[in-house]
């Protein structure tokens, strides 16, 4: 599906780092593509060598920018981002990571809630993992201080990456605290879906033991686990929008041969 595009409201970018991910960054794209905002465009800073021109084709050439450069080893990925935030057009910045899954009403809906503050992200995500225990049973997973692939933020030149090659866009979303931010409760984890693939930036575990990251959870996790009642764990359980969310994400993932 592709949603409308026009000038109304501020624009927003999309700002996606990709390499060699052409599968994983057609659902994104997708995702972008279906966003019910309609004053958006996508920035893909690329330093990989795969040809993404045909799952971009569907893009208008004036809401898209691809930069491609060649990979240097001592480029970081807070490196690329910083240079995504560099070539972006737009009033507004949005994470965009290629692997991960974007209700249509994402941006729309943050921008919103953004009101006149600098930056807006959401506590918690639904979180999927590619494995076949866990192939149909997301889970809303919380991040401590928030998920900061999910920040919207204005533009300031002033906030930028730290050039290292994980962990950055924490300390990015932290930055903005002191410039006034806004965040967004569980309600709204489905707006993104975190998928663990195996090529991940970071190693599984770091999804993992977002089952259990609060402690009435891992309590509730570990009592649960005891008595093998874990089908009943209150972060299986989606409200209705949520499970919107995860049905939508599994179809197309499905249909794009992901997993």
């Amino acid at each position: 599906m592709i949603a409308p595009f026009d000038d109304a409201g501020p624009r927003i970018s999309c700002l996606m780092v990709t390499a060699n991910r052409r599968k994983l960054a057609e659902r994104s794209i997708n995702c972008f593509l279906a966003q019910d905002y309609p004053n958006r465009e996508l920035v893909i800073v690329d330093d990989g060598e795969e040809d993404y021109a045909p799952i971009l084709a569907a893009i208008p050439p004036e809401r898209l920018i691809h930069h491609r450069l060649v990979k240097d080893p001592k480029r970081t990925l807070g490196d690329l981002r910083n240079l995504s935030l560099d070539i972006a057009r737009g009033a507004l910045m949005s994470h965009w990571d290629d692997d991960d899954w974007f209700d249509p009403a994402r941006l729309s809906r943050q921008q919103q809630v953004l009101g006149g503050k600098a930056a807006c992200w959401t506590t918690a995500t639904l979180v999927h993992l590619d494995d076949p225990a866990w192939l149909e049973r997301p889970y809303v997973g919380y991040i401590q201080g928030g998920a900061p692939s999910t920040i919207l933020h204005v533009r300031d030149d002033g906030i930028r990456y730290p050039s290292e090659r994980k962990g950055e866009d924490s300390t990015f979303r932290d930055a903005w605290v002191k410039r006034g931010v806004v965040t967004m409760d569980a309600e709204w984890a489905g707006l993104l879906i975190r998928c663990f693939h195996g090529s991940n930036t970071w190693e599984r575990n770091h999804f993992t033991r977002r089952v259990a990251l609060r402690p009435q959870h891992v309590i509730e996790w570990n009592i649960r686990k005891l008595f093998g009642t874990t089908a009943n764990y209150s972060q299986f359980r989606l409200t209705p929008r949520q499970q919107a969310s995860f049905d939508a994400f599994y179809a197309e993932s499905r249909a794009l041969g992901i997993f």
